[in-house]
């Protein structure tokens, strides 16, 4: 795929603070598949296309994404539509056929049990990338370059703090891949 016509498309749909996001995750990605073995031309497709429809309707995300099991009983969490339908459409618009690819665009917003590296790599390099500025963000960098699960685990931890302070809803597959990545961790040690 020609990446530079592809960081094209994605400039001229994205409002430009958007954009300077995509272009973050596509950076902070690269670097990661670098270290984590991945190869680089499916990081930058999937980190490209990430957002893609971060701006688009949510009623019309939602029509898209109605039969999808990770949408029921979460329509008043608006924030995962964007990912959910863009498995779909960029399937279809970009003719993609990739499973990993559109798994990492699918739950880059919440996650799964048994994610592949590049799912793990987009969903941290979201969370990430040098544009955040969150507490503790610095600290999750430095631990998932260190080992990525455990980068991870720490995000996550702290997303579920932050919700329960803010009575957030919390996706059951966000608290599922958790679970997972520390039973992992622990039978490494």
């Amino acid at each position: 795929m020609d990446i530079e016509k592809l960081r094209e498309i994605v400039k001229n749909k994205l409002p430009e603070k958007r954009y300077i996001h995509t272009l973050g995750v596509e950076k902070v990605c690269v670097e990661l598949a670098k270290k984590y073995g991945v190869d680089e031309e499916k990081i930058r497709v999937a980190a490209l296309l990430h957002d893609y429809l971060k701006k688009d309707n949510v009623e019309t995300l939602k029509e898209i994404c109605k039969d999808m099991p990770e949408a029921k009983g979460y329509e008043n969490l608006p924030e995962i539509f964007h990912s959910l339908a863009g498995y779909e459409v960029v399937k279809k618009e970009f003719e993609i056929d990739d499973e990993d690819i559109l798994n990492s665009i699918k739950y880059h917003t919440i996650g799964r049990k048994n994610m592949s590296i590049l799912e793990k790599i987009i969903y941290i390099g979201d969370a990430i990338e040098e544009n955040r500025d969150y507490p503790n963000v610095d600290e999750i960098r430095k631990k998932t370059f260190q080992d990525i699960d455990e980068g991870i685990i720490f995000e996550i931890s702290r997303k579920l703090e932050y919700l329960k302070e803010k009575g957030g809803i919390i996706h059951k597959n966000t608290k599922e891949m958790l679970e997972d990545l520390v039973s992992k961790q622990e039978l490494k040690q």
